[in-house]
């Protein structure tokens, strides 16, 4: 049975507004617990960012944690009309020079002349040889020239086909096969013997459209390469043969990368501060990890790998600040371009054995990485532990937020039905005062 509310008739009292009003105070439990898992839930977020600026700085670090990655090397080639030049993760410094006698070819074989695209060429087997790999096309029933090349640029890796027109009166359609890759390797044959009942193509390869090599020579030495893009001849080089001219020499010089080198350094710095800027901020009045242990644990984790000398390095360089990496503000670093450029003159091999890992040198960059997936681990890092912590503070404010919803729901029923009686006896006191007021006159 629903409850009948007078609101005030009897009393003259607007009794629906006080039951809201004390029903809005009993919820005052409620509004805490619901600011208390806001709290929370803004730290989750708060970490989230913390994480990725944190795994942002490691990634920029694990560009300088290998030899190869941090010995950054360029190639330039004295005329990149005729050659260039791509340094691969094992190259090393040097100078070359290259001369390119003739340049690889792709083969391209011709068929006679046939009247119309439309002519029947037989039927049966048509086989590919492709640099040492067979095809066998079987034709059946009526084909033509054109089915011919269609059938070859479907089935037949390695070759492409080709009808041209040259305008004669008859004779003028030929079948043109072109290697898709230039190089004897690359040359392929027709055996067109199991054709029958048509006219049969015939393929002929005129001498200078047979299948080449390049040759080049390098420093005096003649080197036979087997495509114009190769990463065979100079180890840790691809090299991009262009044109050929006989006589013209090309010079690469291939030295290390001292501005690239320095860029990746100055890229992990400008992560590294991003990463403290984000930390103070957090960490203030208004942050919301500011009594997160968290945040406090990965300010002094990084900051001390930062800070202290290295101790387990091949190297002679053991601090940052012998690299051109000094502290600022706020726990932030400064690079300095040119310190570390004439570090890296001076030094080389320090500076580099300062950062990254190789034969039990423990660099920064191994520091850090190791640091940062410590923390970041899936089972038992930081991360994983205080959001397994804030979840379930959410959790346990869920719960009492529905214990306080349901007794609050309760409180406003008994106020109601409180209330409600208390306006029907006063309407029933009035009721007989009225009466006996009545009486009484």
């Amino acid at each position: 049975m629903n409850n009948i509310a007078f609101s005030g008739l009897a009393s003259g009292l607007d009794t629906g507004a006080i039951v809201s009003q004390l029903v809005e105070l009993k919820r005052a439990p409620i509004y805490r617990l619901q600011n208390r898992k806001q709290g929370f839930q803004a730290q989750l977020s708060s970490l989230v960012k913390l994480k990725t600026k944190l795994t942002d700085m490691q990634s920029a670090m694990q560009d300088l944690d290998t030899a190869n990655e941090f010995s950054s090397l360029k190639a330039t080639s004295s005329d990149e009309d005729f050659l260039t030049v791509t340094p691969g993760s094992d190259a090393a410094a040097g100078s070359y020079t290259f001369e390119i006698l003739n340049l690889a070819k792709a083969q391209k074989t011709i068929s006679q002349g046939f009247d119309s695209v439309e002519e029947s060429i037989g039927s049966g087997i048509v086989s590919f040889n492709v640099g040492g790999t067979t095809t066998d096309i079987n034709l059946t029933g009526f084909n033509s020239l054109e089915s011919l090349k269609n059938l070859i640029n479907n089935d037949v890796a390695g070759v492409t086909a080709s009808i041209i027109n040259d305008g004669s009166e008859s004779g003028n359609y030929t079948l043109v096969l072109s290697g898709e890759e230039a190089g004897s390797d690359n040359s392929f044959t027709v055996d067109v013997s199991g054709l029958s009942g048509g006219t049969t193509p015939l393929f002929t390869t005129a001498a200078e459209n047979v299948a080449t090599d390049a040759t080049i020579e390098i420093d005096g030495q003649t080197v036979t390469v087997g495509s114009n893009s190769s990463d065979e001849v100079i180890s840790g080089l691809t090299i991009n043969l262009l044109q050929a001219e006989v006589g013209k020499e090309v010079t690469v010089n291939v030295t290390v990368d001292t501005e690239g080198i320095s860029e990746k350094v100055k890229t992990f710095v400008d992560k590294y501060n991003d990463l403290f800027t984000y930390i103070k901020e957090q960490g203030g009045e208004e942050g919301e990890l500011r009594q997160n242990p968290t945040l406090r644990a990965v300010a002094s984790r990084i900051e001390r790998i930062a800070t202290s000398a290295l101790d387990e390095g091949l190297g002679s360089i053991t601090n940052f600040h012998q690299v051109g990496i000094s502290r600022g503000d706020g726990r932030t670093l400064n690079f300095d371009s040119s310190d570390f450029a004439d570090a890296l003159n001076d030094d080389f091999n320090g500076v580099r054995d300062f950062f990254i890992e190789r034969e039990g040198n423990l660099g920064k960059s191994y520091l850090f990485d190791q640091a940062v997936e410590s923390m970041t681990d899936s089972i038992d890092g930081l991360f994983k532990i205080s959001n397994d912590a804030l979840n379930k503070k959410i959790e346990y404010a869920d719960d009492g937020i529905d214990r306080y919803e349901r007794s609050v729901e309760s409180y406003r029923k008994t106020m109601e039905r409180k209330f409600t009686a208390m306006e029907m006896m006063m309407a029933q006191l009035q009721a007989q005062g009225s009466y006996l007021a009545g009486i009484t006159q």
